[in-house]
């Protein structure tokens, strides 16, 4: 499966991870003062009960800009394994944080490093006074400066602003604290919420029970909560954070001491059904189950041109089931020239240390590309099918490849598909952000990254399957470069968790409820009709006499007056006659299949027609029947091929969102979906 993500440990750029850095970067144990030695800590991570890394944190006394500081130094070494669908890849990444900050907690200067495969980002974060600069390269290669500018300087985390309290002791349970921290997607700063909880033991780094302050940060925007538990000395000893994150103190041996294989995480989930038709769809409806009682707080997803939640169900410790809404995002129509110059859309216009959109190599690609078209959306759909015919679709080596990485190495998932898509979208003037989110793809949803762009409207886009405008297959998490809510956080709760359920499919004049899967295969012999509801396959008028079988698979076997044909169909991913053309090296002659576009492939007395239609690649294999019976074949199949389905068979009215539990007919659950 070419076209889905691989678990990314660390998704976006270093600084926005900071709600996991502050509460590892460390105040001074008691006694630290200007002077004093060196103090080393060692912690484990992990993740759903998996060790994923380790962390060693070091504190020195030290001085910046005539201040006397406190230097904490932050090692982060983390191994995963991506499991997609059965394709597994490991990655591995080692971030360095160096902090200079007060004995209280300021941020005043920061220098965070990744390095992974070979590559090394940097960006370095400072106070001038009166805003945040950060610069950030990779290599050579420095983007734009970014400012934020605040009235005062923004505190590190939890545990170095509560430091000197829990140091003297006077922290008392039921107290509420704000903290003010730096959010640098919204280039602002932020309030969480810091709820004192009171007194609790837990085991230190020798296995013994020790007395610890339990506090609580609290995010007010998604409602994210991660437990810290503090020492006397006011150093942590235990976190336990969104998405079954742990990080524990431990020995130094026990620390490094990683698993033989890395830590296993899947990010898929089977279709059910499978729906090879969902890309043209116009409306689904799914049911999403999410698995409870393992820790993880329900993820609250956001409403979307996407996507929305109709309603929802259960609790804690049986489950939750969303009904999901999901619809096809096309826009109105409405155009706009480029480059935009509005500065409302500057900072979907702006470089990135990743998204180098100023860089020669970028800005010359997607000049040559977009070829003096001056139409947004026809400039932004020649990028997308570029961006999709360039890449050959499979993961690179580092996590998050860059812009130019991804142009000069030719691969990627569809996160390097995204990247490089909106990358050469703002090269040529046209806003764009990415997406992140769970997208059906027929046989399975997955994790996924698409676009969204502005042509006079926003709308979607998909380089991965090289499409403008979307179809109804897409769950939306968030934004990961805006300002709102964080799509990890979101991530984080439903990931491994997720259970998805089509219960109604809506594409054109078709509608179909999905609940009974006695009624994906339909027949009426005496009218001569048969239907594979799952892909569309459909055959109408069949002569007298010829056998019809549909499969549970999605096909039809046809057979009959010297005629054997089987008729099987998939989602396209994005492949049209020329892409599937040239994958078969010029064995395939262009011709049509039922007025459809279509390539042959001959061999002996087998002709195969591979036929495009509806965003369906429909394989039509006569393995008997001479030109009399194909033509034949065409007339019955012709319904397949139509621009758009034909009316559903019992003609019922398209019913309205009804979330679970509503009154409603003929469903398997006795509701209509």
């Amino acid at each position: 499966m070419p076209h889905l993500p691989r678990a990314r440990p660390w998704r976006h750029l270093p600084l926005a991870l900071a709600g996991l850095l502050a509460v590892l970067l460390g105040p001074a144990p008691r006694g630290l003062a200007h002077g004093d030695q060196p103090t080393e800590r060692w912690y484990e991570r992990l993740v759903r009960g998996q060790k994923v890394g380790h962390v060693r944190v070091v504190w020195a006394p030290s001085t910046w800009q005539g201040r006397k500081t406190v230097r904490d130094t932050t090692t982060f070494v983390t191994a995963t394994l991506r499991d997609m669908s059965g394709v597994k890849d490991v990655f591995e990444t080692t971030v360095t944080v160096d902090l200079e900050r007060s004995e209280d907690g300021v941020r005043w200067w920061q220098r965070t490093q990744v390095d992974e495969a070979g590559r090394t980002l940097v960006e370095e974060l400072r106070w001038t006074g009166e805003a945040y600069e950060i610069e950030s390269r990779i290599g050579e290669e420095r983007a734009p400066l970014v400012r934020i500018a605040l009235d005062a300087p923004v505190m590190t985390d939890a545990e170095a602003f509560l430091g000197p309290r829990l140091r003297a002791g006077d922290l008392a349970a039921g107290e509420r604290l704000e903290l003010r921290v730096l959010d640098v997607n919204a280039r602002a700063a932020r309030a969480h919420e810091v709820h004192v909880l009171g007194r609790e033991a837990v085991p230190d780094e020798t296995g013994q029970p020790v007395e610890c302050v339990l506090v609580e940060e609290v995010e007010p925007r998604t409602g994210g909560r991660t437990r810290l538990w503090f020492d006397a000395d006011g150093a942590l000893v235990r976190l336990e954070g969104e998405g079954g994150s742990v990080i524990q103190r431990t020995t130094r041996a026990a620390a490094e001491r990683m698993p033989a294989r890395p830590a296993e995480f899947s990010i898929t989930a089977p279709a059910q059904p499978r729906l090879e038709r969902v890309f043209s769809a116009d409306r689904l409806l799914v049911d999403l189950h999410v698995q409870g009682a393992d820790g993880r707080s329900p993820p609250e997803f956001p409403d979307s041109p996407w996507s929305r939640v109709l309603g929802h169900t259960g609790d804690d410790a049986v489950g939750w089931t969303f009904a999901l809404e999901l619809r096809a995002y096309e826009g109105e129509g409405r155009a706009a020239t480029f480059p935009v110059q509005d500065p409302a859309y500057a900072r979907y216009l702006e470089p990135t240390a990743l998204m180098q959109a100023d860089h020669p190599l970028v800005r010359e690609t997607a000049a040559e590309v977009v070829d003096g078209e001056t139409d947004a959306r026809k400039a932004a759909l020649r990028l997308a099918r570029f961006v999709y015919e360039s890449l050959d679709k499979q993961s690179p080596a580092v996590a998050q490849a860059d812009a130019v990485q991804i142009l000069n190495e030719g691969c990627g998932d569809c996160s390097e598909h995204c990247l490089l898509f909106v990358t050469l979208c703002r090269a040529v003037g046209i806003p764009a952000r990415r997406c992140s989110g769970y997208v059906l793809i027929g046989s399975m949803w997955g994790a996924h990254a698409w676009a969204e762009i502005w042509t006079g409207e926003w709308i979607g886009a998909d380089p991965t399957t090289g499409e403008v405008g979307t179809g109804a297959r897409y769950l939306f998490f968030g934004y990961p470069d805006g300002p709102d809510p964080y799509p990890g956080v979101t991530a984080s709760r439903a990931e491994g968790r997720m259970r998805f359920v089509a219960t109604r499919l809506e594409e054109g004049p078709a509608h179909y409820d999905l609940g009974d899967p006695l009624t994906y295969r339909r027949s009426d012999v005496a009218r001569g009709r048969y239907l594979n509801v799952l892909t569309g396959v459909e055959a109408h008028d069949v002569p007298e006499g010829w056998s019809v079988v549909l499969d549970g698979g999605g096909g039809m076997n046809l057979t009959g007056d010297g005629l054997h044909a089987v008729v099987r169909a998939s989602a396209d991913q994005g492949m049209g006659p020329d892409t599937a053309g040239r994958q078969h090296g010029g064995r395939a002659v262009e011709t049509t299949f039922g007025g459809a576009p279509a390539l042959l492939l001959a061999q002996g007395s087998i002709r195969q027609y591979v036929v495009f239609s509806r965003r369906r690649i429909v394989q039509v294999i006569v393995l008997k029947g001479g030109p009399e019976q194909i033509a034949r074949l065409e007339q019955v199949l012709g319904p397949t091929f139509r621009p758009e389905p034909l009316a559903c068979w019992d003609d019922r009215p398209p019913a309205g969102p009804v979330p679970p539990g509503a009154p409603g007919k003929e469903g398997k659950d006795g509701a209509e979906r």
